[in-house]
């Protein structure tokens, strides 16, 4: 009989020596696994703000090269052809459309570019048709263009009515 209690406490002990073991490899396994899930979830948080800075960067460089763009074919329209202000533009103007405009560019201000690349070289063709005055108001569109397109993304749609484009 007193062995018999001691073989029961004997198997008790280790029973409850096999839940034990249980239990702690189901917490390991459970603390495992929510760490895994925080990590993961702050490297999507992460990976969101980098592309958020991204996009910061790009819209910024953007703005930048079209309001140079606009700048050059402003003075392109209002200076006369053989000024230095009108050279420098022009150069401005072509490094602009060759080069890093294109990169950032969306495709309404791109048009306008192209349409005013076209115009200015008719514009200074000896026999060219177009005048200062279209020169200058294909210079207003593209503005009007960079400025809407700017402002979609820039500001926030509940602010967008407050900019009559």
């Amino acid at each position: 009989m007193l062995m018999e209690k001691i073989d029961r406490f004997d198997k008790s002990i280790k029973v409850i020596q096999a839940l034990a073991i249980i239990v702690g490899i189901l917490f390991t396994y459970l603390e495992f696994t929510r760490y895994n899930d925080e990590k993961i979830e702050r490297e999507k948080e992460r990976n969101v703000q980098t592309a958020k800075e991204i996009r910061m960067y790009f819209y910024q460089l953007q703005l930048d090269f079209y309001t140079e763009a606009v700048e050059a074919t402003a003075t392109l329209a209002t200076e006369k052809k053989d000024t230095e202000d009108y050279q420098n533009a022009r150069n401005n103007f072509m490094r602009l459309f060759w080069g890093r405009l294109a990169i950032v560019e969306e495709k309404t201000v791109e048009a306008g570019m192209i349409k005013f690349k076209d115009l200015l070289e008719n514009y200074e063709s000896p026999n060219g048709n177009v005048t200062q005055s279209e020169l200058e108001q294909a210079s207003l569109k593209l503005a009007h263009d960079a400025s809407r397109y700017t402002i979609s993304v820039w500001v926030d749609s509940s602010e967008r009515n407050n900019y009559n484009r």
